[in-house]
């Protein structure tokens, strides 16, 4: 009895499946040295600097290096010197299981710094953008500007910082 040949083309098979994982391999590291070439946000909240707590933002992708955020009239009482680097997305995430509202939005929770707290960040491709409640203040670091309180201030700013008033308070005061 004779066996008949099988037609699978099985050099073929292997060489496309060979193929395959290369592109996989090779398209899933690009996209990661992208998401990563131009490193995090470092934030380092300084409490004990002259004229207030200041915050001083670098990356240096985007050639920020020591822009600097006082909070002028804020008392450095109870706040904490650290360096925070943004480069993990987690950090906020909070899993879609355990939002009973909507289980088709992703729902991100607070997490603290040392002058305030994180409320947002998209750390998909770094940079990204990360937004924190400082003293009373929003903070918004994003590559094309900072926003303060709902102001852009560009990065190019005269002498690499700004100081930032106290916010203001009372019942006169009408919010957005």
């Amino acid at each position: 009895m004779e066996r008949e040949q099988s037609n699978i083309p099985w050099r073929f098979l292997g060489g496309f499946f060979g193929v395959t994982l290369l592109l996989y391999f090779v398209g899933f590291y690009g996209v990661e040295h992208l998401r990563e070439r131009k490193g995090p946000w470092r934030v380092e909240f300084d409490a004990a600097a002259t004229g207030g707590p200041t915050t001083i933002i670098h990356q240096r992708a985007l050639g920020i290096d020591g822009f600097r955020v006082v909070f002028e009239g804020a008392s450095s009482g109870g706040l904490k010197s650290d360096v925070v680097v943004f480069d993990n997305p987690k950090l906020n995430a909070q899993s879609m299981d355990t939002t009973p509202e909507s289980s088709q939005e992703l729902k991100q929770r607070s997490f603290e710094v040392p002058f305030g707290e994180c409320i947002y960040q998209d750390l998909m491709f770094l940079p990204g953008v990360v937004t924190m409640n400082l003293l009373g203040h929003e903070i918004e670091l994003m590559p094309r500007t900072l926003v303060i309180d709902k102001k852009e201030i560009p990065w190019s700013t005269p002498a690499g910082g700004i100081a930032v008033p106290p916010p203001v308070e009372g019942p006169d005061v009408i919010s957005n």
